[in-house]
């Protein structure tokens, strides 16, 4: 009979996995990045920046165009000192040729796909595809309704670790190859507070975006130019658009050309609709910097007056789009938190039988004669 009850047992433990939804067991991937926060102050204790993973020697250039360098990092305090007062393009309103269609190309692929938003997605990082693909799906329907031929790749480049970019690389590698396209994006989301995101502006609440750009690849300088010219057109028309601009030590394979940039869509506590919201702003911006915008010998960057306004007839339809998706999401958590109710309660039922088992056995055992 003890043969019986441990068979019994172990069955119930080898076939418990199978009770449970995989979505219950696969949704978290080891992300961390909120738990590695960074305050970053100048000398004279004000608050200049908040960021993951940063590193001494970094660099950012704030929205008044001032260039700090980090220079020592204590836990989770850093300080910062300004080392350049940056010109800042002037931005005049011109019209300008635009590049035929067949021209037009953009490449973007995610890094991290496992990135998510906690108040959307339910969580902050979904091992597979998160939050950040739908993000990026987004992003690629403004730009196509600007007539840009986008090809948007999907590939996984999980786990989340040191080795990700390592693996992105082929992705990328494979896209410049292939498509040889005039910007070459990297889709992410930030892991600081929220506040840091929010943004406003007449239609409602947004995310603003991030900029980043690895230091470490010969393509640097140009890399930066390029960053510098789509922060300046973005202040231009949507001056609650952009965050900043973040220089750090790494490559994120933007050696591969000089209009490679890395995007972080918001951060993992801001609603997944809110950087919806800001996508075809930001489309508009990258339409402006790489095919419609012309420079004369100042230095002045020409923007074609008609753009301003282009993509504002759409922002209808991206909230019913973020409605849809929640909605979605909604369906997604119900069915996991079921999953889970069903798990607890096949366990219980499993521990009480075997509860009521042993009971008996006892008493069979007490009321056994001598």
């Amino acid at each position: 009979m003890k043969r019986f009850i441990i068979i019994i047992f172990i069955s119930l433990i080898i076939a418990m996995p199978s009770f449970i939804p995989l979505t219950t067991i696969n949704s978290y991937a080891e992300d961390g990045e909120w738990m590695q926060r960074v305050y970053v102050y100048d000398d004279n204790g004000n608050c200049l920046l908040e960021k993951s993973n940063v590193e001494v020697g970094d660099r950012f250039l704030s929205e008044d165009f001032c260039l700090w360098e980090i220079y020592s990092i204590q836990e989770n305090i850093a300080f910062a000192k300004k080392v350049a007062q940056e010109t800042k393009p002037y931005v005049k309103i011109k019209n300008s040729t635009t590049k035929p269609i067949d021209e037009k190309n953009i490449c973007m692929y995610m890094t991290h796909n496992d990135e998510s938003y906690l108040p959307t997605d339910g969580y902050d990082s979904i091992y597979g595809k998160g939050g950040i693909h739908d993000v990026a799906s987004t992003l690629k329907s403004a730009l196509e309704k600007l007539g840009i031929n986008v090809t948007l790749d999907q590939t996984l480049h999980i786990p989340h670790d040191s080795k990700a970019y390592t693996r992105s690389k082929v992705t990328a590698t494979s896209l410049q190859n292939s498509k040889q396209p005039s910007g070459l994006f990297d889709i992410h989301r930030d892991g600081v507070a929220k506040n840091v995101y929010l943004s406003q502006n007449e239609n409602g609440p947004l995310s603003k975006i991030r900029i980043v750009v690895g230091k470490g690849n010969p393509n640097f300088e140009k890399n930066y130019e390029f960053a510098k010219e789509i922060f300046s057109l973005g202040q231009a028309l949507y001056p609650w658009l952009f965050l900043d601009i973040y220089c750090g030590k790494g490559t994120y394979n933007q050696n591969l050309q000089e209009h490679a940039l890395l995007f972080e869509m918001g951060t993992y506590l801001i609603e997944k609709e809110y950087v919806f919201s800001s996508t075809p702003y930001l489309a508009n911006v990258i339409n402006t910097a790489l095919f419609k915008s012309v420079q004369d010998d100042n230095g002045d960057i020409f923007v074609d007056e008609q753009q301003i306004n282009a993509l504002e007839d759409d922002y209808e339809n991206h909230n019913n789009l973020s409605k849809n998706n929640e909605n979605e999401q909604k369906l997604g958590k119900n069915s996991q938190n079921f999953g889970i109710f069903a798990a607890i309660l096949i366990i219980s039922a499993s521990a009480t039988a075997l509860s009521i088992t042993a009971i008996l056995l006892l008493n069979k055992k007490k009321n056994r004669p001598l």
